[in-house]
């Protein structure tokens, strides 16, 4: 994992705190595997536009599905500006 990812799963640890920071791998998917319901999914936008500096919108946040595509779409994100 790198650093991104990293910072990644701790967030998303952060927000969903039933969750065991050990579990949360780049592969797994956020809502199936990890369980997280809407208003978790809008915690984590808002801790990750926070911690990275960025804009994700809905029409971002529909694709991205795990936390390995949470990573890469700020990869991407930081790579454009």
């Amino acid at each position: 994992m790198d650093e991104v990812e990293k910072k990644v799963v701790d967030l998303i640890a952060e927000v969903l705190v039933d969750v065991n920071k050990e579990n949360i791998e780049p592969g797994s998917k956020i809502v199936e595997d990890l369980g997280a319901e809407s208003l978790d999914i809008y915690d984590m936008i808002a801790l990750l536009e926070d911690e990275f500096g960025l804009e994700i919108k809905d029409e971002d946040v529909e694709k991205i599905q795990t936390v390995r595509d949470v990573a890469n779409f700020i990869k991407a994100a930081r790579a454009a500006s």
